[in-house]
Formats: structure tokens, sequence, C-alpha cells
């Protein structure tokens, strides 16, 4: 793809990705996440009622609404992720963006780790080599970290963005102005 250096100065050279598409899909994708996983998390409150409705055990409701939330946050996430390093690429790559990318990818893998690990666990697979993961304390702890680690992409993504589109200013053109003003006063 072709692309041009922004920037200089006293940061990295940026390239800026030109004719990228918008990175509509993956915005949708997380928004279909955010909906499957609001929807199974409200289920999840009346498992008693939706066994009922469905005709399952109450124990395999909980578990496929489990399982549903967990993918509910996998969409999400990787939606939001891979549309941000798609903006901060037509932008111009920073550190910031990169380092994003890789908290962000570091997130939505250990998520999808520990959601495979219970969907196996769900299938009762007669080799489960995660069946670790899928055990309540552990796969809590997993989630918690995949899920800190995936905002903390998320949240250097966003600052990368504001880097590479210089939403607040740069220095270097601060700089000069304090100069003049100096040797106004002075």
């Amino acid at each position: 793809m072709p692309g041009k250096a922004v920037g200089g100065g006293m940061g990295s050279p940026r390239i800026a990705r030109s004719g990228l598409r918008s990175p509509r899909g993956w915005l949708f994708l997380a928004f279909l996440g955010v909906w499957l996983y609001l929807a199974s998390q409200l289920l999840r409150l009346y498992p008693a009622r939706v066994a009922e409705v469905v005709v399952l055990p109450v124990s395999e409701v909980r578990e496929i609404l489990a399982l549903s939330a967990g993918l509910g946050q996998l969409l999400f996430f990787g939606g939001l992720v891979a549309a941000l390093w798609r903006a901060n690429l037509a932008a111009g790559v920073s550190n910031a963006g990169i380092r994003g990318l890789a908290f962000g990818v570091a997130g939505v893998g250990l998520l999808g780790v520990f959601e495979f690990a219970l969907f196996l666990d769900w299938l009762g697979a007669a080799f489960n080599p995660m069946a670790l993961f899928a055990q309540t304390p552990v796969m809590d702890t997993g989630v918690i970290a995949g899920t800190a680690l995936a905002f903390a992409g998320l949240a250097s993504l966003v600052v990368g963005f504001a880097q590479s589109t210089d939403l607040f200013g740069r220095r270097e053109r601060r700089a000069p102005q304090r100069t003049a003003q100096r040797e106004e006063t002075g």
C-alpha cells in the first residue's frame, strides 16, 4: 500500500496509509458483540425462566449463556481493536498505536483462549488439555486479565490516533510562539 511520511520533528516519523477503507465492518462486529454480551448477561439473571422456555436444564442454559457472553466480549474487543488499528494506519501509525495493537491483541487472545477452554468444557470432550482454564477461579482471573489488556490496548490506540491526527497540537508549534513572546517581553 502506498504511504506518505507524516511528522518528523522530535518524535519518530509516521507513515500514513492512503486508500484504506473505513472500518465499518469491524465497528459492526463490535456493535454486534455488545448486543450479544448484553442479551446474554440479561438472560443470565433469569436462568430458570430461560431454561423453561428453551426446554433445557438450568445448568446447560447457564453454560450456553456464559459461552455467548464470552463470544460477545471477543467480538466487541476484537472489532474495536481492529477498527482503531485501521484508523491508526490511515492517520499515520505512532508508537502508542503500535503499543495499543500489542496490548489489544494480547487481551483479545487471552479472552479467546479462555473462551475456547469454556467451549471445550461445555462439549465435554474426552481429551481436554485446557480443562484447568475452565475452572471458575482460573477462568475469572483470565477473563479479568484479558479484559484489562484489551482496555489498555484500546486506550493506547486512541492515544496513538490522537497523536497521529495532531488532535491536541504539537510541541514544535508551541515552542516558536513562546520564543517569540519572550523576545517581545525581554
